[in-house]
């Protein structure tokens, strides 16, 4: 279904009855990426995926990208649909965007679940050596956008997502996740990694998010450092933190602990 919100036709999907649970997918992702999800969620919640701006069939028609955008977008969203007040799990991007919600419209956030999201914590400084593994990792990124080739596109950040060796052993759930991303034009994604990484700069004072939180966390996650999971859960008044052995997509590699450990922090808010 698609409707026009803040200059935008948005993308989404609703899917089963009860308390609202949104999901919000990473960069270079789009809504489908739920399907180990969304049929086991809805069981019990109201469902709700949509397509960030820039990402799927959300095309834009006039501005630009920004995370205040993205807020707004979601906010505008829940308006739409008529929806009080929900639980926002944000994978990757997608947290980030949650915890803007959060911040700026807490009577609106239930809950809020950090999947495989990372915000450094005040206790976290980034030795030289990760700084520079960072800087070297944008650039490779960078490099990659530029090539507009989204089949490579696709591969590579389909690779980079999950642990060593997984797209040998699990070629069937190598290429579903890959074909998520080949969905996507990669037009916009130099300009949104850039405020991505311009946000990052200036993290949010977590302390200041009222709702309970789950922080979701890949102990080989190379975008994510476990560290930085132990650090949220310090700052945050109240949190639970759930380690898999994964990369960055804790949701597809781990699905079904994943979707516990979700599962059991939805019975305990709703």
């Amino acid at each position: 279904m698609k409707t026009k919100l803040n200059d935008v036709e948005i993308n989404y999907e609703v899917h089963g009855q009860g308390p609202c649970l949104v999901l919000i997918h990473g960069f270079s992702d789009n809504l489908t990426m739920w399907y180990n999800q969304v049929p086991e969620f809805s069981k019990s919640y109201q469902v709700l995926t949509y397509d960030v701006r820039g990402h799927g069939q959300t095309k834009v028609l006039q501005g630009g990208y920004s995370m205040d955008l993205f807020t707004e977008d979601l906010w505008k969203l829940l308006e739409f649909l008529q929806i009080q007040k929900a639980c926002v799990l944000g994978y990757s991007m997608g947290g980030r965007i949650g915890l803007s919600l959060a911040l700026r419209y807490p009577e609106k956030t239930a809950g809020l679940i950090f999947a495989n999201s990372g915000v450094t914590g005040p206790d976290v400084q980034p030795s030289p050596e990760q700084i520079e593994e960072m800087m070297a990792r944008r650039q490779q990124m960078l490099v990659l956008i530029e090539t507009n080739d989204i089949e490579v596109i696709a591969d590579v950040m389909a690779e980079r997502s999950f642990s060593p060796g997984f797209k040998g052993k699990n070629p069937e759930a190598f290429q579903k996740y890959k074909e998520v991303k080949l969905q996507n034009s990669p037009s916009a994604y130099k300009i949104i990694m850039e405020d991505m990484m311009a946000a990052m700069a200036y993290p949010p004072d977590l302390s200041q998010l009222q709702c309970p939180a789950l922080i979701i966390a890949g102990d080989q996650d190379g975008f994510m450092a476990p560290d930085v999971a132990h650090s949220m859960a310090k700052a945050l008044k109240d949190s639970t933190l759930a380690l898999f052995p994964t990369e960055h997509a804790s949701a597809i590699e781990a699905p079904r602990e994943f979707n516990q450990a979700v599962l059991d922090f939805l019975e305990g808010i709703y």
